[in-house]
């Protein structure tokens, strides 16, 4: 493999089979990292994951980097690029999933839409638990290990539960320290804009298909976005296009036209002017940068 190709990287191979063909697996932190180094570096994949992380470390969430220290939640979405790096007395527990196994028959929308934690790209991702928090949130990820590793009768249904009481324990957390705002119309409409985003923004590059979507007029989705984010419609747009295009220059081999194209580009060349109107490099700068940044890790 090319050293320089971050990979796609599928579920650990850890304890039970049967689990992992069904979606879903739970392991201690530093076993995931002794086991496949690779992990060290970064990836991405196409299944959630949660972390509990106990002690010190740097975290890299879509070319965000933050240190962490004390105890640390870090919630991840299928596709964004990430990495840990503890240090070394750092322990902690991992729990990969896929929506398939966590929806199970449960009719949608699935309740992972609902999480402040999930899906958006602009969202903070991690999550600083006090001592005093801890001992819960750490109580429920040993029960996941515990039912997992015995994997006794119904085993499939408890771990289900289980992560739906922390997801609740942990979405209060998150509401007390990231302000979270009450479900209000305009906070639904632009949660439903944020997740169609994140299914459309290759193909849909104007307001116009997002209000059609939504049923609204462009105007008005305008100023719901602005009122609950401070930021224009059309700018979240550019941003989530400019982070797929920053995945695609560290993960992949494609030419920088290539990935012009791949992302929604016609013409190379315009999209070379709005990766350096919005990145301050070229596509070919960032590329060479961030490979380097983290080429060390990778020998």
């Amino acid at each position: 493999m090319n050293r320089r190709t971050i990979p796609s990287l599928q579920m650990s191979v850890y304890g039970q089979d049967r689990l992992r063909s069904e979606g879903f697996v739970v392991m201690p932190l530093e076993f995931s990292m002794r086991q496949e180094p690779q992990r060290l570096i970064p990836h991405f994949h196409d299944f959630f994951q949660i972390f509990l992380i106990t002690g010190a470390g740097r975290l890299m969430h879509d070319f965000r980097d933050h240190d962490v220290t004390g105890v640390t939640l870090f919630f991840l979405s299928p596709g964004q690029v990430h990495t840990i790096r503890p240090a070394p007395q750092t322990q902690g527990t991992v729990a990969s999933f896929t929506q398939e196994f966590f929806d199970h028959h449960a009719p949608p929308p699935s309740m992972l839409f609902d999480l402040p934690f999930f899906f958006s790209s602009g969202v903070t991702p991690w999550l600083t638990v006090s001592a005093k928090e801890a001992a819960r949130i750490t109580a429920l990820f040993a029960e996941l290990q515990q039912e997992y590793d015995s994997a006794q009768t119904g085993v499939q249904e408890v771990l289900r539960a289980t992560l739906r009481i922390l997801f609740i324990q942990a979405g209060r957390l998150y509401a007390q320290k990231h302000s979270v705002k009450e479900t209000t119309r305009a906070a639904l409409l632009a949660r439903q804009f944020h997740l169609s985003l994140e299914h459309h923004f290759r193909e849909w590059q104007t307001l116009a298909p997002y209000a059609r979507e939504l049923g609204i007029t462009v105007n008005h989705l305008n100023d719901v976005i602005h009122q609950e984010t401070g930021h224009a419609a059309g700018e979240l747009i550019r941003q989530r296009r400019l982070l797929d295009a920053k995945r695609l220059l560290l993960h992949s081999d494609l030419s920088v036209s290539e990935i012009g194209y791949q992302t929604g580009f016609q013409d190379p060349s315009y999209f070379a002017r709005f990766f350096r109107r919005h990145a301050g490099q070229t596509p070919g700068e960032f590329r060479d940068a961030i490979r380097e940044k983290y080429q060390p890790e990778a020998a």
